[in-house]
């Protein structure tokens, strides 16, 4: 079953509440109803009795088309659906909580308008360099990541650690949901702008959570 609603590109949180008489596998898809390949999440889980949903958009569309489905049974209208309920749909607000942290600076703050957008617009966007407003940050996005010798990479994203350059795969990025490109795109930039070992992986996921977590207030 599907619900649309309008979200405006607003921060929010859209909450649902779902019951089934037995455990039953939930799909959960929230997309731009206007443009393709912009999911804000494709998730699975198991429930058994009431329980609330949620989806947290630091950044959402001006329409949020809402999908809802036993994936046992597949895609049915609201009349059609009888293993499960969906009991309320609601938009609540979006705490952000970036000013709580020490990633509270002009540079993540500018970083991040220009990931959101980008990431928002990856899934049609053609493959070229961009920039933010400033020109401080760039990235390439390229059909595919290919090394110095002329080979495919299976890295989604990698960054230079000479000049902050950010290369995105396109084959890679399409499929992935916001979320998805916002974590890989933070953690790149926390490789050159934040960590203070540049080449520490864990560092760079520690501190692209950070940012994400903080706008998206888990």
């Amino acid at each position: 079953m599907q619900y649309t609603m309008w979200t405006r590109y607003a921060p929010c949180m859209v909450r649902l509440k779902i019951r089934t008489p037995k455990p039953t596998k939930i799909m959960l898809v929230a997309k731009d109803k206007r443009q393709a390949n912009t999911e804000f999440t494709n998730t699975t889980k198991i429930i058994d009795g009431e329980q609330d949903l949620f989806i947290r958009m630091p950044l959402s569309p001006n329409v949020l088309l809402l999908s809802v489905t036993n994936v046992l049974v597949g895609e049915r209208t609201r009349q059609e659906e009888t293993t499960f309920e969906v009991l309320e749909v609601s938009n609540e607000k979006l705490d952000v909580t970036i000013g709580l942290t020490n990633m509270d600076t002009p540079l993540v703050r500018s970083f991040v308008s220009f990931a959101q957008k980008f990431c928002y617009n990856a899934g049609w966007i053609p493959p070229k360099d961009y920039y933010s407003k400033s020109n401080q940050f760039k990235v390439e996005y390229l059909p595919k990541i290919v090394g110095s010798n002329g080979k495919e990479l299976k890295t989604p994203a990698r960054i230079s650690t000479t000049n902050g350059r950010i290369q995105i795969s396109q084959e890679a990025y399409v499929p992935f949901t916001i979320p998805m490109r916002m974590a890989i795109l933070l953690h790149e930039f926390s490789h050159y702008y934040v960590n203070s070992d540049i080449s520490d992986e864990v560092e760079a996921d520690l501190n692209a959570l950070t940012i994400y977590l903080s706008l998206i207030h888990i």
